[in-house]
């Protein structure tokens, strides 16, 4: 039987909880984490919560502008003796300790083969800084094993695809959450109807040139934002720019700004809620897309967010836009408008791709059969 090795940076709540569940479903494998936490991330999760086999490493971190910098002998070492295994890189492709494992196994130091898990979008702004020495090594690093690509959606492939990076195989796994905390009652959903005064979230990082919020404000126009409740989760950087945009404009009454919120206040906005909007510049494959579909919301979406393809049904559950043109996001959001009397209707076709696409059990079973028959011979 492979073992297979899951490399990354840290543990977050999402993928604890998907790989206790991977590892109660029979697949046979460890987790190494490069440390416990990075900048600009704040998750918290409860290391008694992890079941599945794992290590997490303390080696050298540091954040040099948008780079993540780790470096991990400890780690290399371990992935250098595991000869015979499948490695799923689920770090960065130029991270430093995948760029050192790139070349030890291009030396034949490193027998592992290894699988690229990617949510790779062509649209973040990451991406689009692109030159010919970064193209060069990332074909470099792509090209040094012969593994899959496990790929989170079409957004991955398309973008693999721009790249011109070979692939021997596509395997599928999007993003999955958790589950068990993201539960809405039917009457709840039945609460939210008939709308008066409707309430719009927006779980989002304050960061305008990545997220878009004061963008995506001032393209609808102030009539149509005092039509509802704005209500924006998320702490950030340009906090004080988005709150003088908010007062200068008298839209008070209309946009809150709540800061960081836990998992269990989500899960009351989310209830709260009648359409969850996302106006993002830049945003490989967001979770909290995934979180509204389960929790029945109509969805108002950047076409630059990667898991669109999967998510959002264009005028069925919701609409989507284009950032960067002040008339489309007005006219998706005012064809939302449009349709009040269809929200329920459509926050049900989102749960029902939740359901066809993100259920955590059908993507672990996908995702396990795929990897077996691919891996079914020997390194």
């Amino acid at each position: 039987m492979n073992r297979y090795i899951f490399f990354t940076d840290m543990p977050t709540p999402y993928r604890i909880d998907f790989y206790n569940e991977l590892y109660k479903s029979g697949l046979e494998f460890e987790v190494y984490y490069m440390r416990t936490t990075i900048d600009q991330r704040n998750w918290a999760f409860d290391a008694k919560a992890m079941t599945h086999p794992h290590y997490i490493d303390r080696g050298f971190y540091r954040m040099i502008g948008r780079f993540h910098v780790h470096f991990n002998p400890r780690l290399i070492a371990k992935l250098v003796r595991a000869r015979g295994a499948d490695i799923i890189m689920g770090a960065s492709w130029n991270d430093l300790d995948v760029l050192v494992l790139v070349m030890l196994r291009r030396l034949g130091l490193a027998k592992a083969r290894f699988h690229w898990w990617s949510e790779a979008n062509y649209l973040t702004i990451g991406a689009a800084k692109d030159n010919l020495f970064k193209r060069l090594l990332r074909k470099f690093v792509y090209a040094s094993a012969p593994g899959t690509q496990i790929s989170s959606g079409k957004m991955t492939e398309i973008t693999l695809e721009k790249w011109g990076v070979p692939s021997t195989a596509f395997i599928p796994l999007p993003n999955t959450i958790e589950e068990g905390k993201f539960v809405i009652s039917r009457d709840e959903v039945a609460a939210r109807y008939p709308v008066t005064v409707p309430v719009f979230l927006m779980p989002v990082r304050l960061l305008e040139n990545v997220k878009g919020i004061v963008n995506f404000l001032r393209a609808i126009g102030d009539d149509n934002i005092r039509r509802g409740t704005f209500l924006i989760a998320g702490d950030g950087p340009d906090k004080g720019m988005i709150e003088e945009y908010i007062r200068s404009r008298g839209l008070e009454a209309h946009v809150q700004l709540l800061g960081f919120r836990h998992t269990n206040e989500m899960v009351g906005f989310y209830k709260q809620a009648n359409v969850f909007v996302l106006p993002s510049f830049s945003d490989p494959s967001p979770l909290s897309l995934i979180e509204a579909l389960k929790m029945e919301l109509p969805v108002l979406v950047s076409e630059r967010c990667g898991n669109h393809f999967e998510a959002v049904v264009n005028g069925e559950n919701g609409y989507l836009f284009n950032p960067l043109d002040a008339q489309s996001v007005r006219a998706a959001f005012e064809a939302l408008m449009g349709r009040g009397r269809d929200w329920r209707t459509m926050g049900e076709r989102s749960r029902a791709l939740y359901s066809q696409l993100f259920d955590r059990q059908l993507v672990i079973e996908n995702f396990s059969r795929a990897l077996h028959d691919f891996t079914r011979e020997p390194v």
